[in-house]
């Protein structure tokens, strides 16, 4: 729950490239501690708190596609209402 350092790390974004090398750091992390977990680590219920308390480790998957999925969304609604066009962020 130390949401104040990954802050820091968005807040010197200077480029869009920078937040997508961090975008990928952050990617890499979270793939390399899943498979650091056993299917019985990943069963296991978190601790108790406001995000996902209880519920079982291996749902942090599926909460990470759907996180991402609604910040794309409104990146693609802002990139829109300045006047752009984004590309499709799946395929070709």
């Amino acid at each position: 729950m130390n949401f104040e350092e990954p802050a820091k790390d968005l807040n010197e974004a200077k480029s869009l490239a920078v937040a997508r090398a961090s975008f990928n750091r952050a990617c890499q992390r979270a793939a390399d501690f899943l498979r650091s977990k056993t299917p019985e680590q990943l069963s296991a219920p978190l601790k108790p708190g406001p995000i996902m308390g209880g519920q079982p480790m291996n749902e942090i998957v599926w909460a990470m596609v759907e996180h991402t999925a609604h910040h794309r969304g409104a990146l693609t609604v802002y990139s829109r209402l300045l006047g752009k066009i984004p590309p499709m962020p799946y395929g070709g």
